[in-house]
């Protein structure tokens, strides 16, 4: 009887987990094969995979014609893989990314000796925070798959035998090639087996991890001249960071995310850490990383709410896993049952609001509109420069832009790659194509003053982004025809040469 009543008390996370699968199950199926941009970066990252298609490089010097992100590469190797430059693709690699990160999440925490019904409930709670990352989880972006492979780096290493550190650090390498960023997780993970298991193992790990990649990054810059490293360094590194940003933004926005969680975490802290020692050494070190990653890149210029995901998922393990050990600890089913309902609770709080959905979800109207936009952009004759939309014109037959982030990227004072930025206000001042589709926000680099606007795009309901920087196709731009030049003045009359008498 005790047995069953124990099951029963886990039930409430594992149910509410099932229901937050089922909200985004259905969110996702009206969004996965949308044919539009749903984050206006999407569109730049299919470029991406067809300059790959194309036999083209990615890392190359900037030009008005492509201009890369400073990501790594394996996001666009992988869907180019997979078959042409597709949104469903990228959306589906994604989805899948992030059905890793929970799988790693369940995983982390049932190997803590945590109660199966919460462990579950790590996953829900990683899932209630789709909208608070900026529904990042399903589109073409790198960054639910980098947190997927991530994840299940972290989650192996945790387990410190031989075969798991060296899977461990070959995914952080994966993980790295897809963002960056997550290289950060190898300090926490080789500090903790040095001091946990010894300096071999923490030495396995380096091997299977910063050797590789090293090797890596050295092929890749030798390969591309150098590019490579001033891509995903030297130009990053040149923006500025929003200090109000790192604080108090980000900690508010991590604090409130998961706020039951959170709350639980603190009071359990210690708890935990004397109960599993080398565990609660471990996922603090991990939790301090990500939250400190996110800090920032959230300070980043430009840094948006995606960057919060590893933070995210730190928050839903470390999390669970405190709940458990509590549960562990005092294991009356009335007590289980009481921590569970906290977990569940969590999950559904973190659920979003019907009226954001409706927001998620684009609507039939919508991709009628994005086809007749197509179809004027193909009734231009010669190549239609659409940098806010850069797939938009490959959809129409002609040549993908260069994504107008990757412009501002390189465009800022000090940056090593600032002179080059003027490739395309140039290819603009001379009248390079023949006619540019902006949003209702300008754009600046010279349309104003070398193009008119003509025509307004046609669709009475447009097509508009859904998170991210918010844009909708508005205005096609011809090139201003040259001022004519002014009258040259009469000649005046000749002088009466007629000597005077």
């Amino acid at each position: 009887m005790r047995r069953a009543l124990a099951v029963l008390a886990q039930l409430p996370p594992v149910v509410l987990t099932g229901m937050m699968v089922a909200w985004l199950v259905g969110i996702w199926s009206t969004r996965i094969d949308f044919p539009f941009d749903l984050e206006w970066m999407e569109g730049g990252m299919l470029v991406h995979v067809w300059r790959l298609e194309q036999g083209l490089g990615l890392y190359v010097p900037p030009s008005a014609d492509f201009v890369p992100y400073i990501y790594p590469p394996l996001y666009p190797w992988l869907l180019h893989l997979l078959g042409e430059p597709s949104y469903a693709i990228g959306r589906g690699v994604s989805v899948f990314g992030a059905a890793l990160a929970c799988a790693a999440a369940v995983f982390a925490v049932r190997r803590e000796g945590v109660p199966w019904g919460i462990a579950v409930g790590a996953a829900g709670l990683f899932l209630s925070c789709y909208e608070d990352s900026g529904t990042f989880y399903d589109i073409v972006r790198a960054d639910a798959l980098a947190i997927g492979i991530a994840a299940w780096s972290i989650a192996l290493c945790r387990q410190a035998t031989r075969p798991y550190v060296i899977g461990g650090g070959l995914l952080l390498v994966v993980a790295w090639l897809t963002k960056h960023n997550y290289a950060l997780f190898g300090l926490p993970i080789g500090l903790w087996l040095w001091g946990a298991h010894g300096w071999r193992r923490a030495a396995l790990f380096a091997a299977a991890s910063a050797v590789p990649a090293g090797l890596i990054t050295l092929a890749m810059n030798v390969a591309t001249d150098g590019y490579f490293l001033t891509y995903l360094l030297g130009v990053p590194g040149s923006h500025p960071l929003v200090a109000e940003r790192a604080w108090p933004l980000a900690e508010k926005e991590l604090a409130t995310v998961l706020q039951w969680t959170s709350g639980a975490m603190v009071l359990l802290a210690l708890t935990f850490i004397l109960r599993v020692r080398a565990a609660g050494l471990y996922w603090l070190g991990i939790l301090a990383t990500a939250v400190g990653a996110c800090i920032l890149m959230r300070a980043h210029h430009g840094g948006f709410v995606n960057v919060m995901m590893p933070g995210h998922w730190a928050l839903a393990v470390c999390g669970a896993a405190m709940l458990g050990a509590a549960a562990q600890r005092w294991s009356h089913p009335v007590v289980v049952l009481l921590l569970s309902s906290l977990m569940a609770w969590q999950i559904h709080d973190g659920r979003w609001e019907p009226r954001a959905e409706e927001r998620m979800k684009p609507t039939p109207e919508e991709v009628e509109a994005g086809y007749r936009l197509i179809d004027q952009i193909a009734a231009y004759e010669g190549e239609v420069l659409a940098p806010q939309f850069a797939w938009y014109p490959a959809m129409a037959g002609k040549t993908p832009s260069l994504p107008l982030i990757a412009q501002w990227d390189i465009d800022h004072k000090g940056g090593p790659l600032k002179r080059e930025a003027d490739a395309l206000p140039r290819s603009i001042a001379e009248q390079r194509w023949p006619v540019i589709l902006t949003a209702h926000k300008h754009i600046k680099y010279g349309i104003e003053q070398h193009y008119t606007k003509t025509t307004r795009v046609t669709a009475r309901v447009g097509v508009s982004t859904r998170t991210g920087w918010r844009v909708r196709p508005t205005w096609f731009w011809e090139p201003t025809p040259p001022a004519a030049p002014e009258p040259a003045a009469p000649n005046p009359p000749a002088p009466d040469a007629t000597p005077a008498r």
